[in-house]
């Protein structure tokens, strides 16, 4: 009776239907596999912020479909933190959308990745400042800026682990980039070949070898052709399979500290042109740094009366358990508090700044005119006349 009571508590992320949208529970072990090699490395404030990660989820719950939408949540944020990783893909992915979106009527998109060799661990923090340089000096020339009208660009690193490979255990950073361009590009003067494309990356990155680019036309002539094209492009910088090597922590750890340190104080994604201008228009928020729980844009349904679950991670059975459902008439009234906590202060603040204003007024010394200073004089000498006629009376 109690293992089934125990069971019924566990929390899963599935609607009505079955259907899982999202396994916490895994993306979790993920984190506290990662806090281990921290530990490890005695980088205690790492271990620590991977071991509090999402250990507390509150979700809006719609009773009728099953289906959960994150409220809040405990998130670490760090680079290589899986459970953000998955966080941060979710929002690249709807990001970019909504810009493409936007751009698609009067645009056509390009999708170039820039690559170069295979390099030692050592090498990469160097090899990746390169590839920023490179980068600024590519979108600088001027067959690139006549043609491109926007980009977005993101760093990826991934990890060779193939034991048979003769690259083993080597790093290959480089660019997934999304190019706008004018709808007649690809017949128009400014198109740019692939080949030229090469030539340039080489020349920028000051190689020895022609690098190997890969350019194609963005295929988007339907939602679903679109939602393919922009998955590929939509891509974190790294994948916690690259770093979490279960089988050989020695390998594990080192690869955590050198991806800790080469991504270090670094703008990973980016955007510029009109992909830029409408990612301002559109009131996106930092992709890497900005919020991690409303990652997918969609705002809650006025029609629907929203239970709360409040999930917490309990570290002897490794599993999400539900501890608490809240139901809708407690919910709106939670959400109206936490609204009012935020105007409060606000409101707190100017009825403050309007009582300085007022002493500050008030101890401050007044100049006045000469025709005041006589009016004032004849005032009080009114009143001590007066005050002397009383006392004669």
């Amino acid at each position: 009776m109690y293992s089934k009571i125990k069971q019924e508590e566990i929390f899963v992320d599935c609607d009505k239907t079955g259907i899982v949208h999202h396994n916490w529970q895994e993306d979790k072990i993920k984190t506290l596999e990662l806090a281990q090699s921290y530990a490890r490395l005695e980088d205690d404030d790492r271990a620590c912020k991977c071991v509090e990660c999402g250990t507390y989820l509150d979700f809006y719950y719609d009773l009728e479909t099953g289906v959960h939408k994150l409220r809040h949540a405990n998130f670490c944020k760090l680079r290589l933190c899986p459970m953000c990783i998955k966080r941060r893909q979710k929002k690249i992915y709807h990001q970019i959308s909504a810009i493409m979106n936007v751009l698609a009527d009067d645009y056509a998109f390009v999708f170039l990745t820039l690559t170069q060799k295979n390099i030692n661990g050592e090498e990469l923090s160097d090899e990746i400042d390169k590839l920023m340089k490179g980068w600024e000096k590519l979108s600088r020339r001027s067959v690139v800026k006549k043609a491109v009208k926007g980009w977005f660009r993101a760093l990826e690193v991934t990890h060779n682990l193939d034991v048979n490979s003769l690259s083993y255990d080597t790093y290959h950073p480089h660019f997934h980039v999304v190019l706008v361009v004018r709808k007649g590009y690809f017949t128009g003067k400014e198109y740019i070949k692939h080949e030229d494309w090469c030539k340039m990356w080489q020349e920028c990155m000051k190689l020895d070898y022609l690098p190997n680019v890969d350019v194609r036309r963005f295929k988007a002539s339907n939602k679903k052709e679109l939602q393919k094209s922009v998955s590929e492009a939509a891509k974190y910088t790294v994948k916690d399979n690259d770093f979490l090597i279960l089988d050989n922590p020695t390998l594990q750890d080192d690869t955590v500290a050198i991806l800790t340190s080469a991504l270090a104080s670094r703008r990973l994604i980016a955007f510029g042109g009109v992909f830029k201008e409408v990612h301002k228009q559109l009131q996106l928020d930092d992709v890497e740094n900005g919020d991690l729980v409303n990652v997918d844009g969609d705002d809650l349904r006025d029609d629907v009366e929203y239970y709360r679950k409040v999930v917490m991670w309990n570290f002897g059975y490794s599993n999400y358990y539900i501890n608490n459902i809240i139901l809708p008439e407690d919910v709106k009234r939670q959400d109206y508090e936490a609204q009012m906590r935020k105007v409060k202060p606000m409101a707190k603040k100017s009825y403050e700044d309007l009582e300085k204003f007022k002493n500050n007024m008030s101890n401050k010394k007044l100049t006045y005119s000469v025709e005041d200073i006589q009016k004032k004089i004849d005032k009080i000498d009114r009143r001590v006349g007066n005050g002397r006629v009383e006392e004669q009376i």
